[in-house]
């Protein structure tokens, strides 16, 4: 059968449209209308849904595989319970790239900024060593006890619950299972770029926004692998955040040299902290079993040539025998100093904004 030019510019164009449909996302309401209530905190994780009989449901405790899909849900404070309101899948194995139909981000937007006031948005990305009911939880009410009530009227914070295996003896399998993770962070990652680079809708909805996110342990990781990835599918930088922290970082010392995965990191934020605590004897367990020494307890390499978007804090002095019971490495909810430098930081954005 004789094809000619256009024909097969024509089936080409075919192929071409059929794998990028793929590559869209596909986003299952299962609350159109969110009853967001102070006492209720929003989250996101990767972890298949088990339904039961009685119509309820729950998150599978342990899943590290990749599952291409991301739930948006709450935690509410006061009953200790679990809404979802958004499932996101992914139908392509790359990350997504295409025009999202449905985006989260603006309903999050409208009722935390426009109803609420709500001017400081920070997302955590925890890490590996631990169960759901830990993550979600056991984190959110400590969140809450280490931060104040009056915080969570001042600044919206969103969790991010990914899969993990909440035995001591797995935690080798960490590092490998955190690209896993990765693939499913990518869509929360596209959807808030797209929201954020949204110049139509900016044009009659204010963007006096901070947007934060911190890593926390193989969070760390898990970002360093989505950058990776991000970088090899050319996707470009979005300017999302004013701020990047990480925490007890399991990410090697090099990370942000030229070629590294986090070299530039000032096209996707502002400004970039870096906590290191050379008593942390989690990384340093760690640095030895995989040969590598680690960012959270060692520092970045030559930190007098690092960029001024950099900071890079040195805590050792102020961790506590409290702090040490999670082998030096859970300091995040449990120093009080930490916790209050954190806390300048946030009210320091919200009083500039309050100003404003």
């Amino acid at each position: 059968m004789h094809i000619n030019f256009k024909h097969f510019l024509f089936l080409i164009a075919i192929v071409f449209l059929h794998h990028s449909a793929k590559a869209q996302l596909e986003i299952t309401y299962f609350n159109e209308h969110p009853d967001w209530q102070p006492q209720k905190v929003p989250f996101f994780t990767n972890r298949p849904i088990a339904y039961n009989k009685d119509g309820s449901f729950n998150f599978k405790n342990s899943f590290t595989d990749k599952t291409n899909t991301l739930y948006f849900c709450h935690y509410n404070f006061d009953t200790d319970s679990i809404g979802v309101n958004f499932r996101v899948i992914n139908m392509s194995d790359k990350y997504p790239q295409g025009k999202v139909d449905h985006n989260f981000f603006y309903q999050l937007y409208e009722y935390q900024r426009l109803e609420r006031g709500i001017k400081n948005f920070y997302f955590i990305v925890g890490g590996y060593g631990k169960s759901f009911n830990k993550q979600v939880h056991s984190y959110m009410r400590r969140l809450k006890a280490n931060y104040g009530d009056s915080l969570f009227h001042k600044a919206s914070i969103t969790v991010f619950a990914w899969g993990t295996e909440d035995k001591a003896y797995r935690y080798y399998r960490a590092v490998r299972k955190s690209k896993n993770g990765a693939s499913d962070f990518a869509i929360f990652q596209h959807m808030l770029d797209e929201f954020i680079s949204d110049d139509e809708y900016f044009k009659t909805h204010p963007k006096d926004l901070t947007i934060s996110i911190l890593f926390s342990s193989i969070g760390n990781e898990l970002f360093r692998q989505y950058v990776l990835n991000r970088k090899k599918q050319n996707i470009p930088y979005v300017n999302t955040y004013t701020r990047i922290s990480f925490v007890g970082s399991v990410a090697p010392r090099d990370a942000f040299e030229k070629g590294n995965a986090f070299f530039e990191l000032n096209q996707l934020a502002d400004t970039v902290d870096v906590y290191v605590n050379s008593k942390d004897i989690l990384l340093k367990l760690s640095s030895v079993a995989h040969l590598k020494n680690r960012m959270g307890n060692k520092g970045p390499k030559s930190p007098e040539k690092l960029p001024d978007y950099i900071n890079v804090m040195d805590i050792k002095d102020i961790i506590t025998i409290h702090d040490m019971s999670g082998l030096g490495h859970d300091y995040l909810l449990t120093n009080p100093v930490l916790q209050d430098e954190i806390l300048q930081n946030i009210n320091k954005n919200i009083e500039a904004k309050e100003d404003d």
